[in-house]
């Protein structure tokens, strides 16, 4: 098990924003969905460093994004 982020998609989808996805260091891992209007998160490449934690609810004091248990997808 380790952590990952999560986005809460409702509540992100209020702001339309897109800055989380400019610090994550991890290409390809936190997007933005123009369709939805909201950020989404590949937990397969997520390597749970909260940097998105801290951009939006430390910055931007929004509180869309948290840290979550994930357990590894069996194969």
């Amino acid at each position: 098990m380790y952590y990952v982020a999560k986005v809460d998609a409702d509540k992100c989808a209020e702001y339309k924003c897109t800055t989380c996805t400019l610090y994550c260091p991890e290409a390809n891992t936190l997007m933005f969905d123009k369709d939805n209007n909201t950020s989404w998160v590949d937990e397969n490449r997520c390597k749970g460093c909260a940097i998105c934690v801290y951009v939006c609810t430390d910055m931007l004091d929004r509180n869309c994004i948290e840290m979550a248990m994930s357990t590894p997808e069996e194969s």
